[in-house]
């Protein structure tokens, strides 16, 4: 009799937990295990141990340091999610108003809104209105679906995973001066007011430039800029830059004028500063498509590490905590903002504004975007500089000290002021009535922040605090994590984004900078810096460039403030035997490395982890063998598994479980670099699903078919696909079924690759269909059709079942060996159920580009393919430029067969 198919959950859990956990324990790998808890279809590491502030499930990392778990209910977690639910990520389920239910776990519930932590294909939140909410109950499932381990090819990937579970649970986090702090403070407050030194440029016109903490933000090149600005805002802001862009660091120099005065004075300097360009833009029609780009880019690159995310009339959702972009669709033409996004150290070379590495087009993009706001108007008559107006500006220039901060090339006196460490604190630019004196937008806190800096001369003894005011004055603390210092805060996470989910959150968060130098090679990181290197194209975020002048130094300050770490002293007599040791270690058979790290910028099948041969030339030795040890506590992001945790070495069988000496032997290895051997496993080996004494079946995508399809494998040497979206036989071919491993090697998304000879390939659409009116073929699912599933015979080979109308089907295939003995042959059956009489349908067969009737209902298809129709009667229709072998039917109540046979 027939058994119903069972998934591998159902199979499981047929099984005693204790007897799978006892498997787990004695027959799991918990390498392969730590493979695969990194899939992309299984998404563990989207939920644990995710790096998010809010996760939305336990740590897998830190079962060690909570209650003991036993191996059981590890078995009873993958199988059961719903049986036991750790206490803080219960679930509740939302009905509202809408009739619409929601399930997640709850972040915010008070009187006014109810915050939910949902997962769909990725984590995020949802905000519900509590007027919005009908039904509010605690929801008894687990937000871990039950059917996961589905996922998994078969019960051994099972035990390996759970294997490697168990290694986690028995091994505590390891706990020393590398471990990760929190992060997100900022610098003390004491240094505050010396960066404002740097920002403000004070040292344009006092001197001590050269004791600074900070090398000084000088002001933008008007050369460069004055052709990109429109005219009518270059007069606003000179007239009153605070008002027309608050945050500005441009101060007012003119509050000893009346208001006449100073919009006379801002005429005359306008004309001046268009003048230093003989280049004009004009306003040109947006594209936008264009723009919608830009808008992606600007919400991805990294533009929003520093300034504020943007709603659709973009409009800042972020202004207190970001860098102010102001009116650029008032300031900027397009075509000149492109110009300064392609090369922005040309306009502004302090480096706050880094280069992002935008192209040409990217450049344009997001230039569109950013102007997309200014509404279409009639063309402006092009601004006509006055040379007398302009003349009297270069005077102004100078009378006002413009050219203090503006460099042109009329050298600026010098510094007249006062030496900063002999400012008299409460007056000049520092107090708030002056009119003499430029007038900063400061805030009250900034005075006293400033005064304190003045009075230290804008000195900083701590050589720690030295390179802290550096990462903070150029941002770098916006996405990178120093110690307690910066990293990406919770409001700016969602736009660090990732072309490849399957590596978590360092596959989208920049790397933590603690500890820096003792981790980076000097020339590794200065090759970052200063020539843009990268080697992380997964990480959506760009790394900029600040400029060499800015930020050439810091490589400097890394290596002298971040201790090297000594590496264990390993002796061995033959380096050519430890390398291939290390290689082997490296590659499917060992520690399988090569299925999630790149090699020679070779993508690995799991995702695209850092390249294996550019590993010696970044790290110091002493690092990499203290991260191999314990991943974890360098970078909490990480998910790499430990492969010797605690110390122990899970292969004890390469040179007898030495860790010391597996880790030596992969670093002699990694030092060949693009020279090093390839390793086993980069090359994938084609893998063959074998049918012997019954049917083998494998559901997932074949050619010519979506993820539903379901391939069999028959012991004759005949195999099919078949199509359950659309309910048809997809191809048939003789001899090897198929090789499964472009599905297997990515997680699901690859594609079967049938293994056979001429494989033979039948049309899209519903082979049983409606005569008159058949559905307009397309990629999606017939609306009158519903596959029901199948069940299984003695041999293992499924019956068919779905649903057309009222009509109930199962599509049967039977292999036997032809006359010869030698060739198989395809037996197909169809049983149709019908309530009520259903004339006017069609059967299709076959189809080719030529089909001949050579014998009584013996049918040729493409000189390749003979049919036999054994019950029925079948005719040839024509169809554009194709031909179909198909059976008219009209159905009486009750049960109808079709007997086919295919043979080759």
């Amino acid at each position: 009799m027939p058994v119903s198919a069972q998934s591998l959950s159902q199979k499981l859990k047929t099984e005693s937990v204790e007897t799978l956990a006892k498997d787990a324990r004695e027959k799991g790998n918990a390498i392969v295990g730590a493979i695969l808890l990194t899939r992309k279809d299984l998404a563990c590491t989207r939920c644990h141990d995710s790096g998010a502030t809010q996760p939305i499930a336990p740590s897998l990392r830190q079962m060690a340091a909570d209650e003991p778990v036993s191996d059981v209910h590890l078995v009873e977690s993958l199988l059961q999610p719903s049986k036991v639910i750790k206490k803080g990520y219960e679930s509740v389920r939302v009905l509202n108003v809408d009739g619409q239910v929601i399930t997640g776990r709850p972040l915010t519930n008070n009187d006014q809104r109810l915050v939910l932590q949902v997962f769909e294909q990725d984590v995020r939140q949802i905000e519900l209105a509590k007027d919005d909410i009908e039904q509010l109950t605690t929801a008894k499932q687990s937000l871990m679906p039950d059917n996961l381990v589905d996922q998994l090819a078969n019960r051994q990937q099972f035990l390996d995973l759970t294997r490697y579970l168990m290694e986690l649970k028995e091994n505590k986090p390891a706990s020393n001066l590398h471990a990760q702090p929190v992060g997100g403070e900022t610098i003390r407050p004491a240094l505050r007011g010396v960066a404002l030194l740097s920002e403000l440029n004070c040292t344009a016109c006092h001197s001590g430039n050269q004791e600074l903490a900070l090398p000084a933000k000088t002001a933008p090149n008007l050369q460069q800029s004055s052709n990109a600005i429109r005219p009518e805002f270059l007069l606003r802001f000179i007239a009153d830059p605070v008002t027309v862009k608050p945050g500005t660091t441009m101060p007012d120099v003119m509050a000893h004028l009346t208001p006449a005065q100073r919009q006379q004075a801002a005429t005359e300097l306008t004309h001046y500063v268009v003048s230093l360009s003989d280049q004009s833009l004009s306003d040109q029609p947006l594209d936008a498509q264009a723009s919608d780009r830009g808008k992606e880019l600007f919400h991805s690159v990294g533009c929003v590490a520093c300034h504020s995310p943007l709603d659709d009339t973009l409009q800042p959702l972020l202004p207190e905590s970001s860098v102010p972009l102001g009116p650029t669709a008032d300031k900027y033409h397009r075509d000149g903002l492109r110009a300064f996004l392609e090369n922005p150290l040309a306009t502004r070379p302090a480096g706050r504004m880094p280069n992002m590495k935008l192209d040409h087009w990217e450049a344009n993009d997001l230039a569109s975007y950013l102007v997309s706001s200014k509404q279409a108007t009639e063309p402006t008559a092009p601004f006509v500089v006055d040379a007398k107006l302009a003349e009297r500006g270069r005077e102004r220039f100078v009378e006002l000290r413009c050219n203090q901060c503006h460099q042109l090339q009329q050298n600026a006196k010098p510094n007249a002021s006062l030496a900063i460490a002999e400012l008299r604190v409460q007056q000049g630019c520092l107090s708030k009535s002056s009119t003499t004196s430029p007038r900063f937008d400061l805030t009250d806190l900034q005075r006293e922040q400033l005064q304190v800096a003045v009075r230290s001369g804008g000195k900083v003894a701590d050589p720690i605090d030295h390179l802290n005011l550096q990462l903070t004055a150029f941002r770098c603390v916006n996405c990178h994590q120093r110690d307690q210092l910066g990293g990406v805060s919770e409001a700016r996470n969602p736009y660090f984004k990732t072309g490849d989910p399957n590596l978590g959150p360092q596959g989208r968060i920049p790397p933590p900078l603690t500890n820096a130098g003792s981790k980076l090679k000097p020339q590794w990181m200065r090759q970052v810096l200063v020539s843009g290197r990268a080697i992380r194209p997964y990480v959506l975020t760009r790394m900029p460039q600040f400029g060499t002048d800015n930020v050439g130094h810091l490589v400097e300050a890394f290596q002298e403030l971040d201790p090297q770490i000594e590496p264990p002293q390993v002796t061995f007599d033959d380096q050519k035997e430890i390398r291939k040791v290390g290689g082997e270690l490296v590659g499917s058979q060992g520690l399988n490395c090569i299925a999630c790290h790149s090699f020679q910028l070779k993508k690995a099948a799991n995702m695209s982890a850092v390249d294996l041969t550019e590993m010696a030339e970044r790290l110091h030795k002493g690092w990499f063998d203290q991260y191999m040890r314990q991943p974890q506590t360098f970078n909490p992001n990480t998910i790499m598994p430990s492969f010797w945790p605690g110390g122990r070495a899970m292969r004890e069988d390469y040179v007898d479980g030495n860790t010391d000496l597996q880790i030596e032997a992969m670093w002699q290895y990694l030092l060949d670099g693009r020279q090093a051997r390839t390793p086993r496993g980069l090359i994938t080996e084609p893998i063959e699903l074998l049918a012997n004494d019954e049917a083998v079946i494998l559901r997932r995508s074949y050619p010519g078919i979506g993820k539903r399809g379901i391939g069999v494998g028959y012991p004759s040497q005949v195999n099919l696909s078949y199509d359950a979206e659309q309910m048809r036989l997809a191809s048939i071919w003789q001899g090897k079924f198929a090789d499964p491993g472009g599905v297997w090697r990515s997680q699901g998304h690859g594609r079967v690759r049938p293994l056979g000879e001429r494989p033979i390939q039948f049309m899209p659409g519903p082979d049983l269909d409606s005569a008159d009116q058949p559905w307009a073929v397309d990629d999606g699912r017939p609306p009158n059709h519903q596959f029901r599933g199948y069940s299984l015979d003695e041999k293992q080979r499924p019956r068919l079942q779905y649903q057309f109308g009222d009509l109930q089907v199962e599509d049967y295939f039977v292999d036997a060996k032809a006359n010869d003995g030698q060739r198989g042959v395809l037996r197909r059956t169809i049983v149709i159920d019908a309530k009520q009489a259903q004339p006017g349908l069609v059967f299709r067969a076959a189809n080719g580009q030529e089909i001949k009737q050579v014998a009584d209902n013996v049918f040729l298809i493409d000189s390749a393919l003979r049919v036999t129709i054994v019950d029925g009667k079948a005719v040839v229709a024509n169809d554009n430029e194709t031909q179909r072998l198909q059976l008219p039917l009209n159905l009486k109540p009750g049960r109808s067969t079709i007997t086919l046979k295919y043979s080759w």
